[in-house]
């Protein structure tokens, strides 16, 4: 689970390595006929019980065109995408035992909001409507969009909800104080909390320094992010329940950095400095990712997604804008290694022409890969993987 928003930007069951057919001529899909029949999956968010477990995985890759990965629930039993080709965000689960795709809401507008993050009961957390506002959705209630303690927003910016906890009674991002973005954390029962302001404004700003919490652990009781600190526009950061923070580098005046992810208790986080990827601890501090053999020194390194203890974490290196990049899993063990080969040595079919670029999300035990890839024709795809537990 948890999934980066800095990469969030970018209807029929198929074969186990097929590609899901092109929705986007289908019109209104939110009135089709099979969208509604999904309650007999609705076990596997309450209890987290992803079938028998007593069945080996079995290794295989499917592929879905024109939308877009974003998260998953924390058994990999549901994919939450967003449509590519629709004005009004259309957001869609893929039920990753069936490789169905299902309809479920729309944001509002797709180029003022997002879906950042789902839960195990399929709330979703989003940047939602105009004016864009911190929105949870659920199956049961539809939107709620969480009110800003501000007196007013940045234009048509109120705030953003980026991550959602486990249960889905936790909710983190940012709100627009003025046009100064300040974190918080939400819960269902206390309502919203604006975090410690972390860092520094840059020198003659006459705005404290912008915030924002980017994902919460799956307990709900730590918040990973960033904040402004002097001259870089982003430094790592974290708070915890109460609203306590800290600079995770807090030394580092020179290279820009954030979380992009965080395991289920918040002891482990993903960390994206400069152009490294690490892994951080409060115990261990920050541990190297290191680069494939492949990549150029200059590759950015991107540790979008860890497992739930945080010993394995997945991403992309190189920029999929300027570069081509990789998929990677890694393990203090065995270093980086490509996804592509380790999925294949486990078995796993992956098309011929087709290259895994980036992990967004990965399920508790490691055995669901939610990411991004080209095809043969360059074009990009989003692909859910299955994986027997163990192989990384």
């Amino acid at each position: 689970m948890h999934a980066s928003p800095s990469l969030l930007l970018l209807l029929a069951a198929t074969a186990c390595t097929g590609r899901a057919p092109d929705t986007s001529d289908s019109g209104d899909t939110t009135d089709s006929g099979d969208t509604t029949d999904t309650s007999d999956t609705s076990d596997t968010a309450d209890t987290g019980d992803t079938g028998d477990t007593a069945e080996p995985v079995m290794p295989r890759i499917a592929w879905f065109a024109d939308v877009g990965p974003v998260d998953l629930t924390p058994d990999g039993s549901i994919a939450l995408v967003q449509s590519m080709t629709t004005f009004e965000g259309e957001l869609l689960f893929i039920d990753t035992a069936l490789d169905t795709l299902t309809s479920q809401t729309t944001l509002g507008d797709a180029g003022k909001n997002m879906a950042t993050g789902v839960s195990a009961d399929r709330r979703i957390s989003a940047l939602h409507g105009i004016p864009v506002e911190a929105g949870l959705w659920g199956e049961a209630d539809g939107w709620q969009d969480i009110a800003s303690p501000f007196d007013s927003g940045c234009d048509s910016d109120n705030g953003g909800a980026f991550d959602v906890s486990d249960d889905g009674t936790v909710a983190v991002g940012l709100m627009w104080d003025g046009c100064a973005p300040a974190a918080f954390r939400w819960t269902a029962a206390g309502g919203t909390l604006i975090l410690d302001t972390l860092g520094e404004a840059y020198e003659g700003s006459p705005s404290p320094p912008t915030n924002r919490a980017s994902f919460v652990s799956g307990d709900g009781l730590v918040t990973g992010g960033f904040a402004a600190y002097g001259g870089l526009d982003r430094s790592p950061a974290r708070w915890t329940a109460d609203g306590a923070g800290e600079l995770l580098a807090p030394d580092d005046h020179d290279q820009t950095g954030e979380v992009l992810s965080i395991d289920y208790d918040g002891s482990t986080l993903g960390v994206l400095r400069g152009n490294d990827g690490y892994v951080w601890s409060e115990a261990g501090g920050f541990v190297s990712l290191g680069r494939l053999d492949t990549a150029m020194p200059t590759d950015p390194v991107y540790p979008n997604a860890l497992s739930r203890d945080g010993s394995a974490a997945f991403g992309g290196v190189g920029s999929e804008y300027f570069t081509v990049a990789t998929a990677f899993v890694w393990t203090e063990a065995d270093g980086m290694r490509s996804l592509q080969d380790v999925a294949t040595a486990a078995g796993v079919v992956v098309d011929d022409g087709y290259w895994l670029a980036t992990v967004l999300a990965v399920s508790d035990d490691g055995t669901v890969v939610l990411g991004r890839a080209y095809t043969p024709d360059f074009a990009v795809e989003t692909f859910v993987m299955h994986i027997p537990a163990g192989a990384w």
